[in-house]
C-alpha cells in the first residue's frame, strides 16, 4: 500500500491545508496519488466491463447492469429520468462499478488504503473532524446526457471525497460539480473534472451541503470518471 498516495506530513503543508480547509469547509489537493496507481484506475476506469446503470428519481432508485440484454429498459428509464428533472424533481443517471460485491485487487487495495488509520490521520490532520472509518466508496462514469440534480448528501457521513480520474477534459463538456447556497439558487464554487486530484468537503450534519453534477454534453469523446464516498 505505500504506492498509493504520496503523504506529505511536512508540518508547514499541513498547516496550509488546514487553513484553507477551515475557511471553505472545501479543499482540492493535486497530484497526491501515485502516477503509477492512478493511471491502473484510470486503465480499470476505461476497460471494466461490469459498470451498473444507477439512476434515480426521488427516493427510488434503479440499477440495472449495462449489458446489452437491459439496453431497452435502461433507455426507458433514462427517458423517465429525463423527464423528471425537466420537471425540478431530483434525478441522476450515471454508470458506476467499485461496489464492494466481488471487488477487484485495485479495488481491495485502495478501500485498505483510504481506511487505513495513516490516510484517516492525514484526513483528520487537514479537517480536524475526528473520523473514524470510511462508509462508502465507489466509481462513476458519466457520458453524454448522464447527470446529478441537486442534493446534499446529507446521512452519508462527515466528509465527502472526489478522486478526480478524468483526462482531456474541457469545463464546456459538461459534467462539472456546483455547489450551490443555501437556497439554491447561485453557484458558489465549480469544479471541472480533471485528473489525480481529491477534492474534500465537509458535509454539515443538519442540512448537508447543496451541490450537483451538471449534465455532460452531446458528442462529448471522453468519459468523466471519478471515485466518490464518505467518511464518518
Amino acid at each position: 500500500m505505500d504506492k498509493v498516495f504520496f503523504l506529505n506530513n511536512d508540518s508547514e503543508y499541513i498547516n496550509q491545508l488546514r487553513g484553507e480547509f477551515q475557511e471553505k469547509k472545501c479543499i482540492k489537493i493535486l497530484s497526491l496519488m501515485d502516477s503509477s496507481y492512478i493511471e491502473l484506475l484510470y486503465k480499470y476506469g476505461l476497460t471494466n466491463k461490469k459498470w451498473i446503470f444507477a439512476s434515480g428519481i426521488k427516493n427510488i432508485k434503479y440499477e440495472k447492469e449495462n449489458i446489452p440484454r437491459n439496453d431497452k429498459i435502461n433507455q426507458n428509464q433514462m427517458k423517465l429520468v429525463q423527464s423528471a428533472f425537466q420537471k425540478n424533481i431530483f434525478s441522476y443517471a450515471f454508470y458506476r462499478c467499485m461496489n464492494n460485491t466481488n471487488p477487484s485487487f485495485i479495488e481491495y487495495q485502495l478501500r485498505q488504503y483510504m481506511n487505513s488509520t495513516l490516510f484517516i490521520d492525514f484526513l483528520n490532520d487537514i479537517t480536524g473532524l475526528e473520523l473514524k472509518r470510511l462508509t462508502t466508496l465507489f466509481m462513476s462514469k458519466y457520458v453524454s446526457g448522464q447527470f446529478l440534480s441537486p442534493h446534499s448528501d446529507k446521512g452519508n457521513g462527515r466528509l465527502a471525497f472526489v478522486i478526480g480520474l478524468t483526462k482531456y477534459w474541457k469545463p464546456w463538456y459538461g459534467g462539472n460539480l456546483h455547489f450551490l447556497d443555501e437556497n439554491r439558487e447561485k453557484v458558489i464554487e465549480t469544479y471541472t473534472p480533471d485528473f489525480n486530484s481529491l477534492l474534500l468537503f465537509y458535509v454539515p450534519f443538519e442540512n448537508g451541503i447543496p451541490h450537483y453534477v451538471s449534465h455532460v454534453n452531446p458528442n462529448v469523446l471522453y468519459p468523466r470518471l471519478s471515485i466518490t464516498g464518505w467518511y464518518e
